[in-house]
């Protein structure tokens, strides 16, 4: 199946599509919201509530213009390059859980390599414990999306990092 058609296939498939996508996809991360999906041998995620779709992809926005300085993006026209995205996305929302538990949002550090392991065992250890849940408390603590205090938010963002590549080492033929 080629790109083209692939996206065509999924807009049809999914019309309410995750906004974490990337988060849920890397496992750092569930939603009550989220279901899975399967098409073409890709794992996608589809939100069950429109309303939730819409908060979720408020305070990705919000998100994204508060961290552009630090990301050194100048604009931003939907989603950022897959890297930066998913410091956004993940580090967003794990500071956005940090802040609300009274925890520093520099403290990133949990997130390891071990962290993004695919599988059951990683969903037991994921970071982002219910990204829904997380947004709605935001929402009941500070009234509004907009009233978020996302300078410290974007600490998290910027102390995220990707966990490492394994690289294949080059075998020398002898």
């Amino acid at each position: 199946m080629d790109e083209d058609n692939y996206r065509s296939v999924y807009k049809e498939m999914n019309p309410t599509r995750c906004y974490f996508e990337k988060l849920l996809l890397l496992r750092y991360g569930n939603c009550q919201q989220a279901k899975k999906l399967f098409l073409a041998e890709r794992e996608a995620y589809a939100c069950h509530s429109e309303s939730a779709q819409n908060q979720c992809f408020q305070l990705l926005e919000h998100l994204r213009s508060n961290a552009r300085f630090s990301l050194q993006v100048t604009q931003i026209n939907g989603q950022l390059p897959h890297a930066k995205e998913i410091k956004v996305q993940v580090g967003g929302l794990f500071g956005l859980q940090q802040l609300l538990s009274n925890q520093s949002v520099t403290q990133t550090d949990i997130l390891h390599d071990d962290d993004a392991k695919f599988g059951e065992q990683s969903q037991e250890r994921a970071p982002i414990e219910n990204v829904f849940a997380t947004i709605n408390e935001a929402v009941t603590e500070y009234k509004e999306l907009d009233l978020i205090p996302y300078s410290e938010i974007v600490k998290a963002i910027v102390n995220f990092k990707l966990p490492d590549r394994k690289r294949k080492k080059k075998r020398k033929d002898n």
